[in-house]
């Protein structure tokens, strides 16, 4: 994983690194591939991608609003 900062400035360590990984991860799947996903599996990705979304608040990554996901 290559070096990672929030907004202020900070380094990340790996662990964070991972976090944030996830969450963009699950966001990018979201956003281009939900007709794929059966029901149950976009509900609970979107709780996920909810509660990922409080790590990146916190970790100061400016992760934006996701209400246009339906989260």
């Amino acid at each position: 994983m290559s070096e990672m900062r929030n907004i202020a400035g900070v380094e990340l360590n790996e662990a964070e690194g991972r976090l944030v990984e996830c969450y963009r991860s699950l966001a990018h799947v979201l956003m281009g591939h939900r007709d794929d996903l059966a029901p149950f599996e976009e509900r609970n990705a979107l709780k996920a991608l909810a509660a990922l979304w409080q790590v990146m608040n916190g970790l100061d990554m400016d992760p934006g609003q996701i209400y246009d996901l339906g989260a």
